[in-house]
């Protein structure tokens, strides 16, 4: 009997399953720009249903706007309603009048169809056109309706027929009613009618080629334009929240397959071209490969015609090659397991990402499905988010190896599991994050009271962390839910509640309803206090570090997002090195070498207190630089003495520098060298600021006229004070 050779089988093994792959990744190929293209032209027809949408609000809404402002300001319409006028004009003038407006406005919106004025005196309708009675009126029944006390829309109607006159055809229009006046009693009704056919006409000249059908609904899901068929593919939604329409469009059944029917044929001869090359290449390693193993075949067979017929037979069926393919599926099946296992882990990760991220919304279905093939219950009555944060999370990177910090991380997720099993709390940990274990809380039970328990729970966790750990761990808590879908929204509120580290502290269960009730001053203190520390810092007032302190101490008894509080110490920052730029080049210097580090601080820092001592640090380091700086102790000391001497006797008009300089046996250009050097400013801008800021205190603590505070205050020209008066 023939056998196959070698280079037989594996041509006849390699060759169909090389075409097998070269074909499905075609169609894979295929599918994929389909998809993509699919996707694409869904995403253009959402952004020309939000297109539509917003040019039909807009539209509407500035024909609600004007109709407003008349109905508020046009005396016209108040002498109809009240039957009165004032000027002793006719009452056919007046309607005349009205009418022309009417029309007037038609023209200047297209949108408008008509506009009738109802008055409840004596049921008259006045239109762009005529006035009648109620009873002759087209559309008597729906403003029959209004005047007997139905409920006046808010917003634009649904579609309604309308007419001027009975005999009149039909016409389909949205409408908006106001009553009038706006402001008292209403004695009657304005109503603007806009055509359906001219938002039609308005719909049509916003179409795109990438859209297969539009259709505009009403609030009772009547159709304004157009209509939607099954047959579309990828069809849109955009409500409006003012007029409580829906824009729907869709594709064309088929359009997204465009790039395939034009697919470049270039790129098909090259693929043949690429299946020929590769068959070839298949054809000629695998007769070089082969070659070898058919000749050591055939001696074989030599061999066994003068021996025995088991050569022929092993050389013939080989068996040694089926053990090796037992021994080989063998392992191929443990590793199937693993595969599968890891697969599974994955997907368990992935529903849980979509679940609390709210990628895609999950319904009871899919819950249970995806928790059953879990291993996991599906019942539950409430449920609520968690996040377990590791405190000095880079510092914890530094200390523990690769293989530690995973082993670390493991004992949380199991500590999680069993203190939430003691309290009868079903519980879900991912690790989201390399630093952040995101917990799903659920009961089954018949009562709800989830939120107490959650507390209770996390703090439980805190604390065996903290005593059987080396480091800490913060927890954030969501909000409790009831629904699936809100679970996204819990997860968000346990994210913005760890913002709230930095000023809260670390170690601790921060719950997002607390961070509700955080009070925050008037920004104005804090300015206030910042300004003053700058301006003690300026002059080398070592009180800057009490005011520093007492800043602190405000930002930690309230609860601060990170964000406002780098905001805040930025602001000081800046505000210290605004004064500083005021002091000699020096200084200038001296503070500039600091500055980076300043920088530095807010950008990496985990609590208050930590950038707190950081902070005072570098500012301790700058002041003593510019202690440094400073002249000799005689100067320092005679300065402090002016400075003494000009506070116990600002008020005096005689206070000058020659003063200063009798008093004290220094020249004049000297003093104000040293004065200038030591407090930042010149001894003019002191004494001034120093006037105001006293004058500004009389001012809101007195009832006394200008001209005696400024006598008191020694300003003999009252124009500044007069000014700070009106500030």
């Amino acid at each position: 009997m023939n056998t196959k050779s070698w280079f037989q089988r594996l041509l006849s093994t390699y060759l169909p399953i090389f075409y097998l792959v070269i074909f499905f990744l075609i169609f894979v190929f295929f599918m994929t720009v389909s998809q993509m293209s699919r996707q694409q032209t869904a995403n253009a027809n959402a952004s020309y249903a939000k297109y539509v949408m917003q040019a039909l609000e807009s539209a509407l809404q500035n024909i609600d706007r004007v109709f407003y402002r008349e109905l508020d300001t046009d005396p016209d319409i108040q002498a109809f309603l009240f039957r009165k006028d004032d000027t002793g004009e006719s009452e056919y003038l007046l309607n005349s009048r009205l009418a022309n407006k009417f029309k007037t406005m038609g023209v200047s919106y297209p949108l408008i169809h008509s506009i009738y004025l109802y008055r409840d005196a004596d049921r008259r309708v006045l239109t762009s056109n005529a006035i009648m009675s109620s009873d002759s009126f087209g559309d008597h029944e729906f403003a029959e309706e209004l005047a007997g006390g139905g409920e006046v829309p808010y917003t634009w109607t649904g579609v309604r027929d309308y007419r001027l006159f009975s005999f009149d055809p039909l016409t389909s229009v949205v409408s908006l009613v106001r009553n009038v006046p706006l402001q008292y009693e209403s004695r009657g009704f304005l109503v603007i009618n806009v055509s359906v056919s001219g938002i039609r006409g308005m719909v049509d000249e916003m179409a795109t080629q990438n859209v297969g059908s539009t259709a505009v609904y009403d609030a009772s899901g009547r159709a304004i334009v157009g209509s939607i068929n099954g047959n579309l593919q990828g069809m849109s939604l955009v409500k409006s929240s003012y007029m409580m329409w829906e824009v729907r469009t869709g594709l064309i059944g088929g359009s997204a397959y465009g790039v395939i029917l034009n697919f470049f044929y270039g790129w098909v001869v090259l693929g043949f071209a690429a299946i020929v090359l590769g068959t070839v290449g298949i054809v000629f390693v695998t007769r070089r490969y082969t070659s070898p193993l058919d000749a050591i075949v055939r001696r074989i067979k030599s061999y066994s015609k003068s021996r025995s017929k088991e050569l022929a037979v092993m050389a013939g069926g080989q068996p040694q090659f089926f053990e090796t393919a037992f021994n080989h599926l063998l392992e191929m099946a443990n590793l199937y397991t693993d595969v599968h296992h890891e697969n599974l882990v994955y997907r368990r990760k992935t529903f849980f990402i979509e679940l609390v991220g709210g990628e895609r919304r999950i319904d009871a279905s899919a819950w249970e499905e995806e928790t059953g093939r879990f291993g996991m219950t599906a019942g539950f009555r409430e449920l609520a988010i968690g996040i377990v944060d590791i405190d000095k999370y880079p510092g914890f990177c530094g200390a523990y190896s690769y293989q530690d910090q995973n082993l670390i991380k493991f004992v949380i997720s199991s500590v999680v599991k069993e203190t939430a099993a003691e309290m009868r709390i079903a519980v879900w940990s991912e690790w989201l994050e390399n630093e952040q274990l995101t917990v799903l809380f659920r009961t089954e039970g018949s009562e709800p009271g989830l939120r107490s328990e959650v507390a209770v729970l996390c703090d439980r966790i805190r604390i065996w962390i903290q005593d059987n750990l080396e480091y800490t761990v913060t927890i954030g808590i969501g909000s409790v839910v009831e629904e699936l879908g809100d679970v996204p929204r819990s997860f968000d509120e346990a994210e913005e509640a760890l913002t709230y580290k930095s000023s809260a502290g670390m170690n601790r269960i921060i719950a997002y309803s607390d961070t509700e009730r955080g009070f925050q001053l008037d920004s104005f203190v804090y300015l206030q206090l910042i300004r003053s520390i700058a301006d003690s810092f300026k002059l080398r007032d070592a009180d800057w570090k009490i005011k520093f302190a007492e800043l602190v101490d405000h930002m930690r008894s309230r609860l601060f997002l990170r964000q406002d509080m780098v905001n805040l110490l930025q602001y000081m920052v800046f505000h210290i090195s605004k004064e500083v730029w005021d002091l000699p080049a020096p200084y200038k210097e001296a503070w500039d070498r600091v500055t980076p580090e300043l920088s530095g601080v807010l950008k990496d820092f985990d609590t208050l207190e930590d950038v707190r001592e950081r902070l005072e640090a570098l500012l301790d380091e700058a002041a003593a630089r510019f202690e440094q700086l400073r002249p000799g102790k005689q100067n320092q000391e005679l300065i402090r003495n002016v400075k003494a001497y000009i506070e116990a006797h600002y008020h005096s008009p005689d206070l000058s520098l020659g003063l200063l300089s009798s008093e004290y046996g220094i020249h004049q250009s000297n003093l104000s060298r040293l004065f200038k050097e030591e407090i930042g400013e010149n001894f003019v801008d002191y004494l001034a600021r120093i006037r105001i800021l006293r004058a500004k205190e009389l001012l809101q603590t007195t009832i006394d006229p200008i001209q005696d505070i400024a006598g008191r205050v020694g300003i003999c020209i009252i124009f500044p004070l007069t000014g700070c008066s009106k500030n």
